[in-house]
């Protein structure tokens, strides 16, 4: 079993047909489905056959209800803590027409993770633990978090995190977040998150900075596929040519099929093919996921 600790949302994606001009309108076409970066690389994994459970947090509204069993109806086993006091966590995400997107959020009631709210006995039965950055950024549910490795790291259980955004990264520093989390088995962050997290300009000098904190590392570069390392080896896939329609969720699913091939055999070459390739279809969807 794949254990994801992360963020689940209701995204409100509104895909705009013209730039945005502040102070006046802009058409789009607007969506609500189900979210959250955490979700996401749940459902992706179930879907490429993984057995997973996700953990997280929601509201008791009718959002958190739909929420639930859509990670049912997905095939993901739900951990969830229902928070009778916050409201389930809403994105409001805006896709320019060359499929760019900027995310508003919410975070609800992802943002108050409690250290006993940690289900100790199902992260130390993982195959791996998976952790979305934005519950180590947010002081109100960065204790949970920790916890949640900490149990991780005593049970023998491999831990792989993404850092989710590089702008909270910045508020924080590099030297901050280190402290916080420790080494990791996988690092898959985005190419400004690597930049962020090393002080490197350039992907492959922030790999080799990146390889003191993590076994592991695997950069996302977007049109320009992936670059990795381990145990000084390097590694670079390319990626296929695609009408980018929305790319919300493509990092998420690219950690997904990543880690699976990763999980099934080691090839590192083969994870960064495969996460590329399922990242730009996912990236030519409309819809999040």
């Amino acid at each position: 079993m794949i254990m994801v600790l992360g963020d689940i949302a209701v995204d409100i994606v509104s895909r705009l047909a013209v730039p945005l001009v502040r102070g006046s309108d802009a058409a789009a076409a607007v969506s609500i489905m189900p979210g959250g970066s955490g979700a996401n690389v749940a459902v992706w994994l179930a879907r490429l056959g993984q057995a997973v459970t996700f953990i997280g947090r929601v509201g008791t509204d009718w959002f958190g209800r739909w929420l639930a069993d859509d990670l049912t109806r997905e095939g993901v086993t739900p951990a969830l803590v229902y928070d009778p006091r916050r409201r389930t966590g809403v994105i409001q995400v805006l896709v320019e027409p060359d499929g760019e997107r900027t995310m508003v959020p919410d975070r609800g009631a992802n943002a108050f993770w409690s250290a006993d709210e940690v289900p100790a006995d199902l992260i130390a039965r993982a195959r791996l633990l998976h952790v979305v950055g934005y519950v180590l950024l947010d002081a109100d549910s960065r204790r949970g978090a920790l916890r949640a490795m900490a149990e991780a790291r005593a049970a023998g259980v491999p831990i792989s995190l993404d850092p989710s955004s590089h702008a909270p990264l910045l508020a924080l520093a590099p030297t901050g977040f280190w402290e916080l989390i420790g080494h990791v088995t996988v690092l898959l962050p985005n190419r400004h998150e690597a930049q962020v997290l090393s002080g490197q300009a350039r992907p492959i000098d922030a790999l080799r900075t990146l390889q003191e904190h993590a076994s592991i590392v695997a950069i996302k570069l977007d049109r320009e596929g992936c670059l990795a390392a381990a145990a000084g080896q390097v590694w670079r896939a390319s990626a296929p040519a695609a009408q980018i329609v929305n790319a919300t969720g493509a990092g998420d699913a690219f950690n997904a099929a990543f880690l699976a091939r990763w999980l099934a055999d080691g090839d590192i070459a083969a994870a960064c093919r495969e996460g590329v390739a399922l990242g730009t279809h996912a990236a030519t969807l409309a819809t999040t996921r």
